[in-house]
């Protein structure tokens, strides 16, 4: 074998080898954080009124894809987690968590058939003892958004899911909170208003 064909082939190796790396491996991290915009995880803060108290919140402004900035607020005492992909945010309190996204959907259906034929099935397939409650039209800051609204039983605990699918200019948007079922009504005025808050951003 010529030195040419060796070289060829450690060459070969060695590309195959970074490929694994960026994008299983360690290196994979890194790729992540290079692809997240620094400025989408420093909130600025500011007061919500809420049964007439002035609530503080925080606002995010994701900037991390083009075409699909946005911003969301939560109130300051939710701790922000590392975002596992660019566009998205994880959100802890006490009792909610929550999760902001954006998501593809193909240029050949509209959302709303996306989400009752290829999100909904996923999602009956995927969850433990998935359990329909609510689906509804509604508006969030003049998109149109599809929510549908189920609960689902792990390790013995019941928990309930609202996941609403906003209309965007190039990707949806996506807010999934997840509430123990006990805390659902008790929870529900703070995480309605952290997904009204939802905005589209030029």
């Amino acid at each position: 074998m010529n030195k040419k064909i060796i070289f060829i082939i450690i060459l070969t190796i060695t590309a195959l080898v970074l490929v694994y790396l960026y994008s299983f491996g360690p290196l994979a991290k890194m790729r992540l954080n290079y692809s997240i915009n620094q400025q989408s995880a420093k909130p600025t803060a500011e007061k919500l009124n809420l049964n007439n108290q002035q609530v503080p919140f925080n606002t995010y402004h994701n900037k991390d894809t083009k075409e699909n900035y946005y911003s969301i607020k939560t109130p300051d005492d939710w701790q922000i987690g590392q975002p596992s992909v660019p566009g998205s945010y994880n959100f802890i309190a006490s009792n909610i968590i929550a999760r902001t996204e954006t998501m593809d959907v193909s240029d050949n259906t509209t959302l709303e058939l996306y989400v009752l034929s290829q999100e909904e099935p996923r999602l009956k397939k995927e969850t433990s003892g998935y359990k329909k409650m609510d689906y509804q039209k509604v508006s969030i800051n003049s998109s149109q958004a599809y929510q549908l609204i189920y609960q689902m039983t792990e390790n013995g605990k019941s928990n309930t899911i609202v996941k609403t699918y906003i209309t965007g200019a190039d990707k949806a948007g996506v807010i999934t909170v997840t509430v123990p079922q006990d805390q659902f009504i008790t929870e529900q005025q703070i995480f309605t208003v952290f997904i009204n808050s939802f905005q589209w951003e030029k």
